[in-house]
C-alpha cells in the first residue's frame, strides 16, 4: 500500500509541472512587447513671400495723369491650400490719360497676372472705381474684381496709406502693405498732388486733441487747488494776527 501511494503521490507531483509548464508557456506566448508610438510631426507652413514697393506711371506727351507708388500681395485659396503672388516693382505698366474726359486707367502686368485699376472723376473727386485681377498658376487660374469706390480724394489731391489693409476682390484677397497713388494728375504737377492720408494713418492724430485736452484739465485743477489752499492759509495767517 505504501509504494502504491508514492506512486501516486509523484504522478501528482509529475502532472502538477506539467501543467505548470504548459501555464507558463502560454503566459510567455501572450505576453506582449511594448509599442513604440512614433513621435507626432507637424508640416510649419512656409512664409508667404514678402511684397517690394514698386513705383509706375502713365505718361501721354507732358502729361503724367497717374503716378503710383504700390507694395502689394495677392492672397489666392486653391484647394487645399493658399498660393500667394506679389506684385513685382518689375511689372509692366501701361493705360491711358484719355480713355474719356472722366475715366483713366493703369494696368500692371507679368506673365502670370494682370492688375488694372480703373479711375474715374466727378465735379469735385477722383476715385477707383474697379479693380480688376487676373491670374494664372500651375493649380489654378482665374479673374476675380472689386468695382466699389476706393481711394476717393478731391480731384489733384493723392491718397496715401502707409497702414497694411486689405480688399477684397471675390475669391482673392488684395493685401495692399503701401500705398500712395494720384490720377487725373495735371501737365502743371510733376509729382504727387497734396496726399490725404488713410482713416488707419491718421488714428495716431487723432489721439493727439484728447490727450491734449486731458493734460491741460489736469493742470488747470491742480492750478485752482494750489490757489484756494494758499488762499485758505493768507486768511488763517490774517486771523492769528489780528
Amino acid at each position: 500500500m505504501k509504494k502504491n501511494n508514492t506512486n501516486s503521490t509523484h504522478s501528482e507531483a509529475s502532472g502538477d509541472q506539467f501543467c505548470n509548464l504548459s501555464i507558463a508557456r502560454d503566459e510567455q506566448l501572450f505576453v506582449s512587447e511594448p509599442t513604440t508610438v512614433p513621435p507626432v510631426t507637424t508640416t510649419k507652413s512656409p512664409e508667404p513671400p514678402t511684397p517690394v514697393e514698386g513705383s509706375w506711371n502713365v505718361t501721354e506727351g507732358n502729361l503724367t495723369c497717374i503716378r503710383a507708388d504700390l507694395k502689394v500681395r495677392f492672397r489666392i485659396p486653391v484647394k487645399d491650400h493658399v498660393e500667394y503672388i506679389v506684385l513685382s516693382p518689375n511689372a509692366t505698366s501701361s493705360g491711358s490719360c484719355k480713355s474719356s474726359n472722366t475715366t483713366q486707367e493703369l494696368q500692371l502686368e507679368e506673365s502670370e497676372y494682370t492688375l488694372t485699376m480703373i479711375f474715374e472723376k466727378d465735379s469735385k473727386n477722383a476715385y477707383m472705381k474697379n479693380v480688376t485681377f487676373t491670374y494664372t498658376l500651375p493649380d489654378s487660374s482665374g479673374f476675380s474684381y472689386n468695382d466699389a469706390k476706393l481711394f476717393t480724394v478731391k480731384v489733384g489731391n493723392s491718397y496715401k496709406c502707409d497702414s497694411s489693409n486689405s480688399i477684397n476682390l471675390k475669391n482673392v484677397t488684395m493685401e495692399v502693405f503701401r500705398i500712395h497713388i494720384q490720377f487725373f494728375g495735371s501737365v502743371e504737377k510733376k509729382d504727387f498732388g497734396t496726399a490725404e492720408e488713410c482713416e488707419a494713418d491718421n488714428k495716431g492724430y487723432d489721439m493727439v486733441p484728447p490727450a491734449v485736452g486731458i493734460v491741460l484739465l489736469i493742470l488747470m485743477v491742480v492750478v485752482l487747488v494750489a490757489y484756494f489752499f494758499e488762499r485758505r492759509r493768507s486768511r488763517q495767517n490774517a486771523y492769528r494776527s489780528v
